[in-house]
């Protein structure tokens, strides 16, 4: 029963690892590992620099390539997060102020409300907030241009990303303010924006969002 290294490195390696995916990698055909070998083995590889500790039982894997990013670790963190709003406007080019804060929405409905307090973890800070189940699930729009393909991780385009900004913005129930006007909608995808906004009900949002823009741009401030 020995978990060598190389199980870690490479695109296929995952890029973040629980105490029982752990535990499942080191497994022989007969029985589960003893938990103290489990917890050795994730010790020496953390003391490596191999793995990296984000909460209680959750490491991000950095053999793994392309290498993870802080991000890959929030659909752990909170069941069901999607990346959003500043992470992937900011990433995008969309925005300026980028932070390393991640930032991602969870759905809530009927009868849940899904935990949105912040977790900090070392030089990591994750946010979450909730927005209503239609605006995640498959009501908000076509999977194609609600998430992003291409990401490791559940990620919004960032077409979706600002309008999930536009309508917390725009909530009473949140204090988050809405995107900042210094945009660069160049790199939005236009067509797309307003798919998702009519499938949203966020037409009027956007719109006055777009004015406000117009006008701070005109103004040149």
């Amino acid at each position: 029963m020995i978990l060598t290294t190389p199980i870690l490195l490479g695109a296929e390696a995952p890029r973040v690892l629980t105490v029982p995916m752990v535990a499942a990698f080191l497994a022989d055909r007969r029985k589960m590992p003893a938990r103290h070998s489990v917890f050795k083995w994730i010790r020496e590889q953390v003391a490596g620099g191999m793995l990296q500790p984000v909460t209680r039982g959750l490491y991000l894997n950095l053999m793994a390539s392309p290498r993870p990013s802080a991000a890959d670790a929030a659909a752990f963190i909170r069941s069901g997060a999607v990346v959003s709003l500043q992470t992937v406007l900011g990433e995008a080019g969309v925005t300026n102020n980028y932070s390393d804060i991640v930032t991602s929405v969870v759905s809530h409905g009927a009868g849940h409300r899904p935990s949105v307090r912040t977790v900090r973890a070392g030089r990591m800070e994750f946010r979450f907030h909730a927005l209503p189940d239609r605006l995640v699930d498959a009501r908000a729009g076509a999977l194609e241009d609600r998430l992003d393909s291409e990401a490791k991780h559940p990620r919004s385009t960032p077409e979706k990303a600002l309008l999930d900004w536009i309508y917390l913005g725009e909530s009473p129930r949140t204090k988050i303010a809405g995107p900042p006007l210094d945009t660069d909608l160049d790199r939005i995808d236009k067509r797309r924006l307003r798919k998702l906004a009519k499938a949203m009900g966020l037409i009027r949002p956007l719109n006055s969002y777009l004015e406000r823009k117009r006008l701070h741009d005109k103004s040149g401030s």
